[in-house]
Parts: C-alpha cells; structure tokens; sequence
C-alpha cells in the first residue's frame, strides 16, 4: 500500500478494508474508539508520535512494514 510517506490519512486507511484489518488485529484497544473516527484528518505519521507513548515503537514499526506490504 502506499502510505506517501506517511502522509496518508487515518480516514483513507480505515476506508480501505486489508488496512483496517491489521490495524484492528494490532492495535484492538484503539481502532474502535471514537477518537480514532474523528480523527480521520490526522496523516499515519501524527498518528504514529501521539501513539508512541501507548505503544512500543516495535509494534508500531510491525504494523507500518504490514500496511507497507497490502
């Protein structure tokens, strides 16, 4: 998938049915929250600094390689 350099928005990647999935399957505690829909304006990489204080930098590293490969 190309994400633009990171550049994509949440709203494009939770449009996309293979990309909802892995975030779903990585991040279950978050992709269902309210906060996450209305933010479907924020681009993957603004996503990716806020998330790395809930989140290992491992895991977000696993999942953008994952959305990289769709």
């Amino acid at each position: 998938m190309d994400l633009r350099h990171n550049q994509i928005t949440i709203q494009e990647l939770l449009a996309d049915p293979r990309a909802r999935e892995v975030l779903a399957r990585r991040f279950p505690q978050a992709i269902d929250r309210p906060i996450v829909a209305q933010s479907g304006a924020m681009t993957l990489e603004r996503a990716m600094k806020l998330g790395a204080a809930f989140v290992s930098q491992k895991s977000i590293q696993a999942a953008l390689e994952e959305l990289q490969a769709l």
